[in-house]
């Protein structure tokens, strides 16, 4: 009956009174502000891992359910303490029902936000607080709330009560004249006066006080923490609330997004179950003692870094499109969890490493620098996709156990099936491994035997240059070396091998990652034109760069290297790097290349280290020699109507190079099968990459071209740079007689009749005025190939021999005519293919008569 009329005289009191009493002053706590939760007669009764930090007890009623929960403080029930809180709850309670309640609110909270200003508020029924309710203290740090529900109070599920603007948990008081349910997930902030029990539901944070003057209180993995710093114990965690405050935004360093503030190196960040939308990190240094995601929930990375300490604990989702997670504690540190957890980029820096607690993927660079990583038998997955290949950088630490190493087929030269060359970048893996969900491996080694009548026709190939017998530099000879394996054998390290596959596949190999010295020394050369060549491959989870020569050990192996592009299912062509010079240096992770024995050696080998590796996903430009490049060069690209089928040589001047194959300075034009090619010409090789000596003189370089079918193409300089001024660089066209200033005019489209091409094309260094027309520098630039010849040769004869006609003789060693003919001249010079198959093998004489004089070469038959 006493209760019924203190709730009528309250009640009547709230009309009466219309403003606010500005000077209002706290409830006095007495011994009762050192709780967390306390109730004068109740039980209190939790489950699970509940945390409390503060004091929590009872003065009368049973104490169960810690442990599991955890008390950062102290527990009292029944004793001397207990009784005195119990004493001042009873009058902070008394004290609340004199307080002057001013303003009416229907509810607290609401969908969008309900603000509110220092004051005084009720609410005079029960009611439940949904949405947000922001508690604003413009700015004043000593701002005062006093809020009151004339009835029981229940939070419902995921809600919020938000303080900003100085707004302090300590300086926001509750009375609610009944029960209090807090509600699932949700946020209370300040102290709650309760005339009845407190049920704190799965996953409530309270940040202030729960005190009950009568009524038990229940509480089921929740957490509570006194308001007051001096008081309660720093915090430990801070929960990510979502977006309390209705901006919007999903930033992980807006404050009022986290219960306790932005995370920091001491504090724990946690986002729980159903608080989203859930934080992402876009740019910036971000940091957290460990990091808890709890079941779906999620973490976003699209740039930036977030440093952590201590474990990455995910029950939930965590992805990312940029940026690195960075481990850096001193303790190993546990990674992962039943959820799906994939970074962009994972970086550890703690000596002790990491070790997954669950499944883990990497879609950048896997940065070892200072620690390693150990799988614990989980699931690592190195991601390969049209955003990037990951990578694994070795420089201070190692991967412990199997991962999964993935290979994306770049389509931009070839988007159906077609050869691609690859390699194995961990042990003991399988042939058999190379089949995806859309591609199963034919093993018919019946072509070994058969070639190419082989039914079904095999798509999985290795590589052995001991299979190659035909004395014809041609593509056939060169891809008799191609034969086939078997599914059971494992794909050796440091081996490439060929497999034609669809670019919509993305090949995964599995087993323990290949890092440090690797090395092949059983590489041959036989005795046929194409001989000696060795399909090698990556064998590290990392591209690798041959600019970087500490990193690579030959002997009796030229420095070239050669990486296979598919264009069509069964055609493709090769880019060459040598010396600085010819296409990228990289060859990328799982990617096979071509090295090539080198001439007048039967044995070489290869090795490699980790010096070569690349350590960052950072592209790497074409051209890496470490400083500026003066080397005088011309890069020559041949395209035809067909945008993407394109073919390069390149030809340079560096002191040391010669017109002979030097094995340091140039590549072999390895032959492709795209049928468009286009080289330059020495003495008996066609180079993709040749280097020459600085010029002196005008020199004449031969090109050789051959094209998939008569039609319109062009050669274009794409790259002309380093020539000393008044050097001219003449493309020439002895067909037409064109002579192209390609510093001028890069680009010359031509009309090809034919598919083969020698001789029709040159490229001419040297001044711009015309020699002195005098024997020796005539017969410099008089070019003849092959030599020694088989069969045929090709003559190439410069323009500075006239416009006339040029009498050609061959005079055998006995100084007799075996051969004439008559050679008509161009603007360009000219060119002229002999047919010598007749000519018994030996040495002869070319006797070349003009109007400027007479030029003598040498030439040999075979």
């Amino acid at each position: 009956m006493k209760t019924s009329f203190l709730l009528t005289v309250a009640s009547a009191t709230l009309l009466v009174f219309p403003k606010a009493s500005h000077g209002q002053t706290a409830p006095p706590l007495g011994a009762a502000a050192s709780f967390a939760l306390f109730t004068a007669v109740g039980a209190v009764d939790n489950q699970g891992p509940t945390v409390i930090n503060g004091d929590i007890g009872t003065n009368a009623g049973a104490f169960n359910g810690f442990p599991p929960g955890v008390v950062n403080g102290n527990i009292h029930v029944g004793d001397t303490y207990a009784t005195q809180a119990a004493t001042d709850v009873q009058a902070a309670y008394a004290y609340m029902s004199g307080v002057i309640y001013v303003t009416e609110e229907a509810v607290y909270g609401g969908t969008p936000p309900v603000t509110l200003l220092p004051g005084s508020y009720f609410v005079k029924q029960a009611t439940t607080l949904a949405g947000t309710l922001i508690l604003d203290g413009g700015g004043d740090p000593n701002a005062k709330f006093f809020l009151m529900v004339n009835g029981a109070l229940t939070t419902g599920a995921n809600s919020r009560v938000v303080t900003q603007n100085g707004a302090d948990p300590s300086n926001v008081y509750w009375q609610i004249r009944g029960l209090a349910t807090l509600g699932q997930n949700s946020v209370m902030r300040g102290t709650l006066l309760v005339d009845g029990a407190i049920n704190l539901i799965t996953g409530a944070v309270v940040e202030g006080r729960g005190l009950s003057r009568g009524g038990g209180i229940s509480s089921t993995s929740s957490t509570v923490t006194l308001p007051l710093p001096a008081v309660a114990p720093a915090p430990t965690q801070t929960f990510w609330l979502g977006d309390p405050l209705g901006t919007g935004t999903t930033d992980w360093f807006t404050p009022g997004n986290w219960s306790n503030g932005v995370p920091t190196s001491v504090l724990d960040a946690v986002v729980p179950t159903g608080t989203s939308p859930y934080p992402l990190v876009a740019s910036g240094n971000a940091a957290a003692k460990s990091l808890t995601i709890g079941f779906g929930a999620s973490f976003t990375q699209a740039g930036g870094t977030l440093d952590v300490l201590g474990s990455v604990d995910n029950s939930g989702t965590i992805s990312a499109t940029a940026g690195t997670v960075r481990l850096s504690g001193t303790a190993a540190q546990p990674v992962g969890g039943s959820g799906s957890t994939q970074f962009w980029g994972l970086a550890i820096t703690n000596p002790a490493g990491a070790s997954q607690a669950g499944a883990v993927s990497v879609h950048g660079a896997l940065a070892l620098t200072n620690g390693g990583l150990t799988t614990n038998g989980k699931p690592l997955t190195l991601l390969s996709d049209a955003a990037g290949t990951a990578l694994v950088d070795n420089t201070g630490g190692t991967v412990s156990g199997t991962a999964t190493v993935q290979r994306y087929i770049d389509p931009a030269f070839n988007v159906a099936s077609g050869y691609r060359h690859y390699s194995s970048p961990v042990a003991s893996t399988t042939f058999n491994d190379l089949g995806t969900p859309g591609f199963a491996p034919i093993f018919n080694q019946a072509y070994n035997t058969t070639g190419n009548a082989a039914t079904p026709f095999p798509n999985v190939f290795g590589y052995d240059q001991a299979r190659v017998v035909d004395p014809a530099a041609t593509t056939a000879a060169f891809d008799q070396g191609f034969l086939v394996p078997a599914g059971t054998d494992v794909l050796d390290v440091l081996r490439g091998y060929t497999v034609n596959i669809d670019a919509g596949q993305v090949v995964d190999l599995q087993g323990a990652l290949t890092n440090g010295p690797v090395s092949r020394t059983d590489l041959a050369r036989g005795n046929q034109p194409q001989s000696g060549w060795q399909l090698l491959g990556n064998p590290y989870p990392s591209p690798i760069d041959f600019s970087q020569t500490s990193g690579v050990v030959r002997t009796n192996v030229d420095d070239a290297v050669y990486v296979y592009h598919s264009t069509d299912r069964y055609a493709g062509q090769y880019r060459s790097y040598v010396n600085g010079v010819g296409g990228n240096p990289l060859v990328a992770a799982m990617q096979g290349f071509f090295v090539r024995v080198s001439d007048g050696h039967a044995t070489g080998s290869f090795a490699l280290n980790n010096s070569i590796r690349v350590t960052t996903t950072a592209a790497a430009v074409a051209f890496n020699r470490g400083t500026a490049d003066t080397r005088p060069l011309v890069q020559l690209h041949l395209q035809g109507s067909n945008q993407s089928l394109t073919d390069e040589t390149a030809v340079y001047f560096e002191q040391g190079a010669s017109s002979a194959f030097d094995a340091h300075f140039d590549a072999f034009k390895l032959p492709n099968s795209s049928g468009l090619s286009v080289s330059s010409l020495t003495a008996s090789n066609d180079l993709s990459v040749n280097g020459l000596a600085p010029l002196t003189s005008a020199t004449t370089v031969p090109l050789n071209l051959h094209v998939p079918a008569a039609g319109a193409y062009t050669l274009k300089a794409s790259s002309l740079v380093n020539f000393e001024p008044g050097t001219e660089v003449l493309l020439l066209d002895t067909q037409t007689g064109a002579r192209i200033n390609l510093s001028q005019q890069p680009g010359y489209t031509f009309q090809a009749d034919a598919t083969a091409l020698p001789g029709r094309f040159s490229l001419r260094f040297g001044p711009a005025a015309a020699l002195a027309a005098n024997a020796p520098a005539l017969a410099q630039q008089v070019q003849l190939y092959p030599n020694p010849a088989q069969g045929s040769f090709t003559l190439m004869l410069p323009a500075e021999l006239g416009r006339t006609p040029v009498s050609v003789q061959v005079v055998n060693q006995l100084g007799q005519l075996v051969s004439e003919r008559s050679v008509a001249m161009t603007a360009a010079g000219a060119s002229a293919r002999f047919d010598v198959s007749a000519l018994a093998p030996g040495v002869y004489s070319l006797r070349l008569t003009s109007a400027t004089g007479q030029v003598v070469k040498r030439m040999v038959i075979k």
